[in-house]
């Protein structure tokens, strides 16, 4: 078993509503495959945890690499793994700005992962908050495309 972290920019043609569509396809595909999966979308760019099966989770990301929504994808970690961080998730689906709102305040990992789900792997915890802090980030507000962003 494996988990493979990526972080990508969202094709600008791409609209969000066409997102939510797309998600319910992909939770069905996931589990078809016995994938787990977290997708954060912040800052017009996605980070995404696949974990299951190494077969699978190639197949997946092969995909994910000829989709079109996806501009500047970038892997960052795939790791074996013994059990998976996100069981019964086909595939959790975060938009941290619009969690921000509801919140009233910044994310934090808790209320990502609010069953501890990121407890069971610190390599996946790490690049969590990371993004969540502005890295891996490809959009800048200016235009400019930077492979790694930093917050402040």
């Amino acid at each position: 078993m494996i988990r493979l972290i990526y972080s990508s920019a969202v094709n600008p043609t791409f609209h969000q509503g066409e997102l939510q569509r797309l998600l319910s396809h992909y939770r069905q595909r996931n589990q078809q495959l016995g994938i787990c999966s977290l997708l954060l979308f912040m800052n017009g760019d996605f980070l995404q945890v696949l974990e299951g099966e190494e077969e699978a989770v190639e197949r997946i990301y092969q995909l994910i690499q000829q989709d079109r929504h996806h501009l500047q994808l970038t892997l960052l970690s795939r790791e074996n793994i013994d059990a998976p961080a996100f069981a019964g998730h086909s595939l959790l689906f975060i938009d941290t700005e619009e969690l921000t709102r509801k919140l009233g305040h910044p994310v934090h990992l808790s209320n990502i992962a609010q069953h501890g789900e990121l407890d069971r792997s610190e390599a996946a915890r790490r690049f969590v908050q990371e993004f969540i802090n502005g890295k891996w980030h490809h959009h800048l507000a200016n235009g400019t495309n930077p492979q790694v962003v930093r917050r402040h």
